[in-house]
């Protein structure tokens, strides 16, 4: 006596959908902190440019470093961090402090995420 067996292929329609759920909400996550991560990328970014330009040709007032950040912010359309920067004297040296902070909206709560950061421009 030969029986032929069927195997099962593939999966069944609840195990899609709980498949789409958890992909759905990784997406959705993803979403949420991609943007605040490009975001501390463009300012490491614009802090590396400004101790690069001050190896090259040291800046002389806190208005030129105020407006090289102000040029930088404008070329990544990011105006709404502008207050952010904060620049002062100390003696021989400049200080740029940078801290802001974002809400993620995450599904089951709203997440704080803080960024703050100082360069000493010599």
């Amino acid at each position: 006596m030969n029986s032929i067996q069927k195997t099962q292929q593939g999966i069944s329609a609840t195990g899609f959908i709980i498949i789409l759920a958890i992909l759905g909400a990784g997406v959705y996550i993803g979403l949420q902190y991609i943007p605040q991560y490009i975001e501390c990328s463009t300012v490491d970014s614009i802090l590396e440019n400004l101790e690069k330009t001050n190896s090259e040709t040291p800046f002389s007032s806190e208005k030129g470093i105020r407006d090289t950040i102000v040029k930088q912010l404008e070329m990544n359309q990011m105006d709404d961090l502008r207050d952010s920067f904060k620049v002062t004297r100390d003696g021989e040296m400049y200080i740029v402090k940078v801290s802001y902070e974002r809400e993620l909206n995450l599904i089951y709560e709203r997440k704080p995420m803080k960024y703050e950061k100082t360069l000493t421009l010599k």
